[in-house]
């Protein structure tokens, strides 16, 4: 999936993990987490290993990288009462839950089931930004996160609640509209659409799935998202 697609789910789930816990600085680590995955793989899989893999679903892709995180994150936990890392970890795994990862198993396993396959990809970046700013999906999924980001860091620029409060009464109605448009694009077996640039069957349910949570976060944690 899409970068802002990616941020939206972390950012809803650091809003839950931030209701439970009272600490709001998970959410944006949770959010961090959620795009750490195409951070690390995209510039070393398309850039350094070009030549070679081409691939920007690697080691930051697979489960050795979860497990990594969390066994990092329990450590810090148990010694300085931080849950930031863990944060970090659940917003990684949530990147590979909608990235479907279960369906390279090479990659997602490694190195249990051998080395990384190689791919070959013509200007990986070029595409990519053309396919996120022509994808509707995207946009709406970018307001909705930067709703969310101006609300709850309103206190350390309160200037920016005036931004906050329009953005986060839009994006609800946006996400509910986009969720109802990608169940019927599933449904009506629509190959590719505005929705989203190359998408498929699979992507429209997973645009369905994020524009439910994101909605209902966004409503659910409202107290969080107040501007005052």
């Amino acid at each position: 999936m899409f970068a802002a697609c990616h941020l939206l789910l972390g950012l809803i789930i650091g809003l839950a993990l931030a209701g439970r816990l009272g600490d709001r600085r998970l959410i944006g680590l949770c959010a961090f987490g959620a795009i750490l995955p195409d951070l690390i793989d995209k510039p070393v899989g398309h850039i350094l290993l070009a030549g070679s893999l081409d691939s920007g679903r690697i080691f930051a892709h697979g489960l050795l990288f979860l497990a990594l995180l969390l066994a990092l994150g329990i450590v810090l936990r148990q010694r300085r009462g931080s849950f930031g890392l863990i944060a970090v970890a659940v917003g990684a795994f949530s990147h590979q839950v909608i990235d479907t990862m279960w369906a390279i198993p090479v990659t997602w396993y490694f190195p249990l089931l051998g080395p990384y396959r190689p791919y070959d990809t013509t200007d990986y970046f070029g595409n990519a930004i053309l396919a996120e700013a022509s994808s509707l999906s995207e946009w709406v999924f970018l307001i909705a996160s930067a709703g969310i980001a101006l609300a709850v860091y309103r206190d350390s620029r309160p200037d920016l609640t005036r931004f906050a409060r329009p953005l986060v009464r839009v994006a609800v109605p946006l996400l509910l509209a986009l969720t109802i448009a990608s169940l019927y694009a599933w449904a009506a077996g629509i190959p590719e659409s505005v929705l989203m640039a190359g998408g498929g069957e699979e992507d429209y349910l997973v645009l369905a799935a994020v524009g439910a949570a994101g909605a209902v976060g966004m409503v659910r944690y409202r107290d969080l998202l107040s501007a005052g």
